[in-house]
């Protein structure tokens, strides 16, 4: 389940889920992502800009976010599709995701490759 994450010029969502543990955002902005605080994510911490260059550097696409300030939101000229180490699918560029009927516009998202994605496609550690 996504949570979302506010300030005055950008709002953060997560969903644990598809997290990988990447780190991108930690290393990226770690007094804005901060696994030891509650809430863990304070985008008043930040710029809009520098929050969303971190963001675009989560390769689940466990991080998204919506610029508030008038700049656009994450888009891509390209998609990009290659394979990972493990047989999943790394996926960066705007695509649509049909899974059991439900439709989903993502940014980035790593898939599952192989028979054993009908419960959940997103590539987790577990």
């Amino acid at each position: 389940m996504r949570k979302t994450y506010t300030s005055e010029t950008i709002d953060v969502s997560f969903e644990p889920a598809r997290c990988i543990h990447a780190a991108e955002c930690v290393k990226g902005l770690p007094q804005v992502f901060d696994t030891k605080k509650r809430p863990w994510i304070d985008p008043a911490n930040a710029t809009a800009d520098q929050i969303a260059e971190v963001v675009e550097r989560c390769p689940s696409g466990a991080l998204e976010y919506h610029r508030k300030d008038g700049k656009p939101n994450e888009h891509h000229e390209h998609t990009e599709i290659s394979i990972g180490k493990d047989n999943q699918i790394i996926i960066k560029g705007e695509f649509t995701l049909n899974h059991n009927g439900e439709v989903i516009e993502l940014n980035r998202a790593i898939l599952k490759g192989g028979p054993n994605v009908s419960d959940n496609p997103f590539y987790t550690l577990d």
